[in-house]
C-alpha cells in the first residue's frame, strides 16, 4: 500500500516537473522568436558591437553611445524586414508571420527609433550625428544607379554583404573612436576586423537563405559558390585575422575569443540549420564574445 502511494507520488512529481520543463521550453522559444523577427535582438547586436569597438580600442565604454548604435540597428533592420517580405516567405515564415498587418506599426516605431537615436547623438557630439547617417546613406549609394549605364551596386554579387559589413564597421568603430583625442592606427586595424566578422556573418545568413535567394534571382556567394565552396571562403577571411591578434593589447583576449568564435559558427552553420539557432548564435556573436571576455577578465583579476 505505501509502496503504490510512494509509486503515485513519484510519478505525480514527475509529471509536473516535465510538464513544468516544457511550459518554460515553450516561453523561451516564444521569447527568442519575439526578439528575433521583432529586430529588437538584432538592435543588441549593434550595441555590443559598439561596446567590443570601445574594447578594442583600449577605450572605457559609454552606454549612451552603445544606446544610440541599438536604437539604429534596430531601425534599419526593422525596415530590410519590410522590404524583404517576398524572401522571407520562403527563408523565414515566421518572420513573414510576425510582420502580417503590422507593416504601418513597425514603419512608425523604426522612424521614432532613429529619429531618437539622432537626438542623442546631437547631444553627444556632432560627429556623431554624421557617423549615424552612414547606414542610410550606404543603402542609398547601394540602391540607386548612381551613372546611367552602370549595374547598381545592388546587382552586384557580393556587394550586399560589403555594404552591411563596411556600414556598421565604420559605425561600431568610428562612434568610440570619436571620444579619442587623436586617431591612431588602431582605429584602422578595428575597422577591417569588424568588417571581416560582420561580413562572414551576413554570409553564414546566405547560407540559410540559399533557397529563397535563388528562386529569387539573389546571387549571393552560397548560390554562386555553394555552401561547400563558401564555407572554405569563409574561413580563410576569418583566418586573415590571426596575425592581428597581437595588435589589440589588453583586449587580446576579447579578439582571440571572437576569432574562435568565429571558426566555430562558420563550421556549424555551413549547413542549414534551425533558423532561431542561427539568429541567436549569430546575430549574438557580440553580445556572447563580450559578456565571455567581461566574466574572464573578472575572474583573472
Amino acid at each position: 500500500m505505501n509502496d503504490n502511494i510512494i509509486s503515485i507520488f513519484i510519478d505525480e512529481i514527475v509529471f509536473l516537473a516535465e510538464r513544468g520543463i516544457s511550459n518554460v521550453s515553450n516561453a523561451f522559444k516564444k521569447l527568442s522568436t519575439f526578439l528575433t523577427v521583432s529586430s529588437i535582438f538584432v538592435g543588441f547586436t549593434g550595441f555590443f558591437q559598439t561596446f567590443a569597438g570601445y574594447i578594442l580600442l583600449g577605450i572605457v565604454p559609454s552606454l549612451m553611445i552603445c544606446l544610440v548604435v541599438f536604437l539604429i540597428t534596430f531601425s534599419v533592420y526593422s525596415l530590410n524586414k519590410l522590404t524583404d517580405q517576398k524572401e522571407d516567405a520562403i527563408n523565414m515564415p515566421e518572420r513573414q508571420k510576425f510582420l502580417k498587418d503590422k507593416n504601418r506599426l513597425i514603419l512608425c516605431v523604426a522612424l521614432l527609433a532613429y529619429a531618437f537615436s539622432m537626438l542623442i547623438a546631437s547631444m553627444q557630439k556632432l560627429s556623431d550625428l554624421l557617423i549615424i547617417l552612414i547606414p542610410p546613406a550606404a543603402n542609398a549609394i547601394y540602391s540607386l544607379r548612381l551613372l546611367p549605364g552602370i549595374p547598381r551596386f545592388k546587382d552586384i554579387p557580393v556587394m550586399k554583404n560589403l555594404f552591411v559589413a563596411l556600414s556598421w564597421a565604420l559605425v561600431c568603430t568610428l562612434m568610440p573612436a570619436s571620444q579619442m583625442s587623436e586617431l591612431t592606427v588602431a582605429v584602422a586595424f578595428v575597422i577591417y576586423f569588424m568588417l571581416a566578422r560582420v561580413f562572414i556573418n551576413t554570409a553564414i545568413f546566405d547560407i540559410r537563405d540559399v533557397e529563397g535567394d535563388r528562386k529569387n534571382g539573389i546571387r549571393t556567394l552560397p548560390v554562386l559558390l555553394g555552401s561547400s565552396r563558401t564555407t572554405v571562403v569563409l574561413l580563410a577571411i576569418n583566418s586573415t585575422l590571426l596575425p592581428w591578434l597581437w595588435l589589440f593589447g589588453s583586449a587580446k583576449a576579447l579578439a582571440e575569443i571572437m576569432v574562435a568564435y568565429g571558426y566555430a559558427i562558420i563550421l556549424y552553420f555551413r549547413k542549414r540549420r534551425n533558423p532561431l539557432a542561427l539568429d541567436l548564435f549569430v546575430d549574438g556573436e557580440w553580445m556572447i564574445a563580450c559578456i565571455a571576455f567581461l566574466l574572464l577578465r573578472a575572474a583573472t583579476r
